[in-house]
């Protein structure tokens, strides 16, 4: 390589820093996208709509959802990761980016595909029945389930989607066996249950807040100890069943955006939940705000997928 090619090549480096750096400084100059990849109506859109609004807010730039749901979560997070690197385009997405990836071949790689941004924040599961199901309690939910195997049917958002695999983690720690019907997001097993055309899912409050399912029976919540917020909720773990997990949800961008771009988002996030307003909202849903580093969210999301490819092995679940 001759001088006049070295001194062009360094040149042009030179001023694609330069680019990028002057583009992440200017960030953001247009709309910025949430898709959520899960239907309206669900915990994914419903904390995603509220915190976009926030985002509106704080960075005086319009910040809107975009659903595209299907498989699990697994077309909107395709979409993201296929998406320019540019700052636009992010993914707010629960949990179930690692179990959808753990359950089935997705296209996309979970493990480099995606920069985490920040976590937005946790929440238990509750188990919900329709309102005729006739079992008041988790014993009794399991006592009929041992007496009817493959004859409760359960609904999810999805093969593979966080609620899905809750429920087959509880029926395995409780020894029954039951029938999923996956949907392409909770919203529309919500319907169904308040239809009584299933008999339960497993799912947040977030999910069932204004939902038709919001009045139905809820028999115990997935957390080790009983919440404060609802004191009277008694816990699988109660009933003599070996049995927690809980969901979060997090904000992910296309894996080459510029660390600038993915800090400044960061601080916009942290800075939104730290408003009283919206610490009251995801109290109310029965979650807790807890905004992460993205280096920490990224750590979370390769741990979850290794953990559930284990555990979707032992339960042969999946593909």
């Amino acid at each position: 390589m001759n001088k006049r090619t070295l001194l062009a090549l360094t040149a042009a480096s030179a001023m694609a820093f330069t680019a990028a750096g002057a583009q992440a400084q200017e960030w953001p100059n247009d709309t910025v996208t949430l898709v959520v990849p899960f239907t309206p109506g669900g915990s994914n859109d419903i904390i995603a709509r509220y915190l976009a609004q926030e985002l509106s807010d704080s960075m005086g730039q319009s910040v809107i959802v975009e659903n595209r749901a299907g498989a699990g979560g697994s077309i909107g997070a395709a979409y993201v990761a296929a998406a320019e690197a540019d700052g636009y385009t992010f993914l707010f997405t629960s949990g179930s980016i690692a179990t959808s990836a753990a359950v089935r071949e997705v296209p996309f790689d979970v493990t480099t595909d995606f920069a985490g941004v920040s976590r937005v924040a946790t929440a238990p599961f509750v188990i919900v029945t329709r309102e005729d199901l006739g079992a008041s309690n988790v014993e009794e939910l399991v006592g009929m389930a041992k007496e009817q195997p493959g004859e409760l049917f359960y609904g999810s958002a999805g093969i593979g989607d966080s609620s899905h695999m809750a429920t087959a983690l509880f029926e395995q720690a409780a020894g029954i066996e039951m029938e999923l019907t996956p949907y392409q997001g909770i919203a529309p097993a919500q319907v169904d249950l308040a239809g009584g055309r299933l008999d339960l899912i497993i799912t947040t409050v977030a999910s069932l807040t204004g939902s038709p399912a919001e009045g139905l029976p809820r028999l115990a919540y997935t957390t080790e100890e009983r919440m404060e917020s609802a004191p009277d909720m008694p816990t699988v773990m109660e009933s003599g069943i070996d049995y927690s997990t809980e969901v979060w949800w997090g904000v992910f961008a296309p894996a080459a955006t510029d660390d600038a771009i993915v800090d400044t988002m960061n601080a916009a996030i942290e800075t939104a939940l730290e408003d009283e307003a919206f610490k009251t909202f995801i109290a109310d849903a029965g979650a807790q705000a807890t905004p992460s580093s993205p280096a920490a969210l990224t750590e979370t999301l390769l741990d979850d997928y290794a953990q559930w490819t284990t555990i979707v092995e032992t339960l042969g679940i999946g593909d």
